[in-house]
Order: structure tokens, then sequence, then C-alpha cells
């Protein structure tokens, strides 16, 4: 079963101290006066929690005074330990304090004590002799209400891991964007100049968006998506408000800003006439936003031959990424976390199922596993009592039969004009 972490909400209280009642036995957990706990929710402390099955499982609270923030509970359900709760419990209300002007968080927990693991995990650092943890939150409350006015959000660092496989994309990305911005001293040092733009071009559902937020996340910085489908359709008030994004998040002191279909804003413009006065915006702000350090501008494309050549110019854009079909490994490591969680039969293999699955990308392996799994979940509820469970499994032919059922979403003839691509437009 998994769990979900939400904001606490009036109907969590029951649960929540019987929770807090279950954990007063247990030596591992941080005392909780109950009491304080109800009065201080029912007062607007901050709470979120973690249900699971419509039971609260985990609990942190923290109250407010001025830009600090004090912990008071941080509780988890013993056997929903070691499983990411305590973790997912700390960035939830980080990201609920943040939205408050809070600049600094701390919390006193006793050596082993529950939460202790997690607030390392995100960031947070022990006071010698106290057991004090303290965190200093990044953003102070005006780039916070830029953010958000964008849509941006703050992302974790484990998406990095979800981009499985991929070994060539990742070292190129982690070499030449994430290790020059994590380190700039070195890399100034050396000579290096850290990206401020690059673009990731590829076939369609390859992951561009998953490594530009998985950058955000290894950073630590605030990942803002910009949609111009969201934007206003013209093409004035497009080329306007893309200037107004850019110049407002262009003052924050980090921010990592997406921009994906790039072709459909800035098309070469003899091809489409109308688009001129967002290109020539565009070959404004970008230079503006190259000049000022902690900002990282990513682009994502399918067609990257369709775009205004003046705006692909070294000076505009530092790298140019292609980001192709998962090979083997990737698509062997794709399968290996698609079928993790299956009951599965005997001589399921993900490298077999790798060996048919070229051209496939990310989604068309889920979209295969799912239908096994709903194969496998149809045979289940046909039969009953103990049947039932030996026919509870994915199997090897569930598996093959899927893989067969789904399409490629990557022809053949994609990745020949992707590896043609690599040569004529690849910079890094």
């Amino acid at each position: 079963m998994d769990f979900k972490i939400c904001d606490f909400a009036p109907a969590d209280l029951s649960s929540a101290v019987q929770l807090l009642q279950a954990l007063r036995s247990q030596p591992d957990s941080a005392p909780v006066d109950i009491a304080d706990f109800i009065a201080n929710v029912h007062d607007g402390a901050t709470a979120v929690v973690a249900l699971a099955g419509g039971a609260v499982v985990g609990v942190a609270s923290a109250r407010v005074a001025g830009d600090r923030a004090w912990t008071q509970v941080f509780a988890i359900a013993p056997q929903w330990r070691k499983r990411g709760i305590g973790s997912a419990l700390a960035r939830r209300l980080e990201e609920r304090l943040l939205h408050q002007g809070v600049r600094k968080i701390c919390a006193l927990l006793g050596p082993g004590q529950v939460g202790e693991q997690a607030l390392l995990n995100r960031g947070f650092v022990a006071n010698p002799g106290m057991m004090l943890y303290e965190k200093f939150l990044s953003l102070e409350p005006g780039d916070v209400r830029t953010i958000d006015k964008w849509g941006g959000q703050i992302l974790d660092g484990d998406l990095w891991n979800k981009a499985a496989g991929m070994e060539r994309e990742k070292a190129l990305i982690d070499g030449r964007i994430v290790a020059p911005l994590s380190d700039p001293t070195l890399a100034e040092r050396i000579g290096l100049r850290a990206p401020a733009t690059v673009m990731m071009f590829g076939p369609p559902g390859t992951g561009k968006t998953t490594f530009a937020r998985a950058v955000a996340g290894r950073l630590g910085w605030p990942f803002v998506e910009l949609l111009p489908s969201k934007m206003s359709s013209t093409d004035g008030t497009l080329a306007n408000e893309l200037r107004e994004a850019l110049t407002e998040l262009g003052q924050l002191d980090r921010v990592v800003i997406f921009i994906d279909e790039f072709d459909e804003i800035a098309p070469a413009r003899e091809s489409r006439p109308a688009s001129v006065g967002v290109v020539n915006q565009l070959l404004k702000s970008i230079p503006d936003l190259r000049q000022r350090p902690g900002k990282l501008l990513i682009c994502a494309t399918n067609f990257i031959g369709a775009i205004d050549p003046a705006v692909m110019r070294p000076g505009r854009f530092d790298l140019l990424i292609g980001i192709g079909p998962p090979d083997a490994a990737a698509l062997t490591a794709l399968w290996e976390r698609a079928i993790a969680s299956m009951q599965l039969g005997p001589g399921v293999s993900a490298s077999e199922l790798a060996e048919q699955c070229g051209g496939f990308t990310p989604g068309d392996i889920d979209l295969a596993a799912q239908r096994a799994a709903a194969d496998a979940f149809a045979r289940a509820r046909k039969v009953m009592g103990a049947r039932a469970d030996q026919a509870a499994v994915v199997t090897r032919e569930d598996l093959s039969v899927a893989v067969q059922r789904t399409k490629a979403s990557i022809t053949p003839q994609m990745q020949q004009v992707f590896r043609d691509e690599v040569v004529n437009f690849e910079r890094v």
C-alpha cells in the first residue's frame, strides 16, 4: 500500500491523535503533549500528514513566529518507517512554511529519535551539544511570490535517479551543467564558464522535461516552467509576457527556467512571419539573462531544425544536448523499475524484455507494463480462494503479449533523423 502526503485537515485529527497515543510507549519517538498538539492545530499551526488507507500514519507540525518556525511534532507509525515518509513530511512542511515567509526552521530531537534521519536528508544541520536541528530556507518571501506567480516549484534531488539508464545523457548533463553550477569557484579558477542557456533536443517522450526538472532538483534551485500555450495567444502579447517573465525571474538569486516545445515560439521567421515579434524579443532577452549569474534557461524541442538559426547561435545557447531514445541499458533499467512492484511469475527478465523494445520511450514501457498487470488482474478476478492467489501474478507471457500490443513511439526513421541531428546540431 502506498502513502500520500497531504495538508492537515480537521477530519485527520482523530486519526492523528490515535497515532500519537500509540507512539507514547515507543522509546525512539519524541514525547508529545497531545493536548498541546490539538490546541496548536486549532490555533492555526502548520501541519501535514501522511495517509495510507485513509488513516494517518505520519504527522509533522510547526509553529511560526516571524521568519522562524519550530517543529513541534514529528511522528511516524513504526510499520511505516524507512519508507521515505519522514523526508516527504519534512519536504511538504518546508513548502508550507516557505510560503508563510519562514527563513529558518528549527527542531529539537534526541539522538536516534524518529525524524532525525529525515531532517538530515532534507539538509538540516545539527547544532552540536544540543541536537538542535536547523535549516535556513534559501528564498526570500518576495522571491516566493515571484515563483508562485509563474507557477514555480521546489523539486527534490531524487528526480535524477528517476531518469533510469540514459548514461550518455546523464554524464553530459552532470558534467557540463550540474557540476560547474554546483562548484562555481573551481570552474572560475580553471576558466570554465558555467552554462546559462541549454537546448535539449530529440524525439518526443525521451525525457527532456524529466532531465530539466532533475537538474533543478540536483542544484536545489526553484524550477519554473513557462507554458506559452497558457500565455496570450497573439504574438505581440506573447512577446511581452515572455519578456516580463524572463525579467522578473531574472531578479531571483537562483532559478531554472524551462520552456518546452521551443520550436513553437521561435520558428524560423521566414517560415512563419507572424512569429517575428516573439523571436526578436527572445534575441534580446536571452543575452540579458545570460549576464545574470545563478540563472539557467533550459529549452526543449522535438524539431531542432525548425528553430530560427539566429536564436541557436553560440552566444545565445551555450549547450545543445541531444536526448535520444533509451539504449539497451536504459530500457533494462526502465523495465526493472516498471516491474519492481509486481508479483511476478517465473522467468521474467528485464533485460529480455528490453531486447523486444527498440524505439520504446519510458511512457511506452509503463503502458506495456500496466497492460500486462491489467491482464493478470482480470485473470485473478475470475477464480476464487487459494487459486486466486496463485493466479495473481504477472507472467512472462503477459508481459510479452503486452509488449507486442504496444507500438513504439520512436520509429527507425525518427532514430536516424535524431542521429543526423546530433551530428549537425549538438554542441557540448
